[in-house]
């Protein structure tokens, strides 16, 4: 299970990363059609590569997509995505919490924000506090430790976890056009 060693390690690498998306049991090619990204604007990319607004990198089952773009169309794409497998997002910048989003295959089950669960959740609090203790992290440390708690429910939803060979492993990289 992710420990907070691990959680300090994730959000070290991923400070200039605006948004994560972890898909199951969605390919590359999924997650292209899903945002109408042509594999001709894409490049194999790792991690720590250059000027870039999303990389796309397989992930256990799924795909994970780190967005380093503002305006990133990652909340259109998530009902498209859903369809191959539920979907987790955490979207956040700079010290502002995560809005953390599900999505299944009927669409959006829950979304709130990931230290304040009774500002504006949606549907309900009750259907996010519901979620919340279904998630392997269970409601103490979803209450305690908000970002271990997405990290340990993304790792079960893809059945893996990113580590120092996928950070640098050759995945797709994504600059969109201006």
């Amino acid at each position: 299970m992710i420990d907070e060693s691990y959680t300090r390690w994730f959000r070290g690498y991923t400070t200039n990363v605006l948004a994560l998306t972890w898909c199951s049991a969605t390919t590359t090619e999924d997650v292209l059609a899903a945002y109408g990204i042509s594999p001709e604007i894409t490049e194999p990319m790792n991690f720590l590569g250059g000027d870039i607004d999303l990389l796309i990198g397989r992930l256990g089952n799924g795909t994970i997509i780190m967005d380093y773009s503002v305006d990133s169309p990652t909340p259109q794409t998530l009902p498209a995505l859903a369809q191959y497998g539920p979907c987790l997002s955490a979207a956040w910048c700079g010290d502002v919490p995560a809005i953390v989003s599900y999505y299944a295959h009927d669409g959006r089950v829950v979304r709130f924000d990931a230290s304040e669960r009774d500002w504006y959740p949606d549907p309900d609090l009750a259907s996010v506090e519901q979620w919340i203790a279904a998630t392997p992290a269970g409601t103490e440390i979803w209450d305690n430790r908000w970002s271990r708690a997405i990290l340990i429910t993304a790792e079960a939803l893809l059945q893996a976890a990113i580590d120092e060979e996928w950070m640098r492993s050759t995945h797709v990289g994504v600059t969109f056009p201006e």
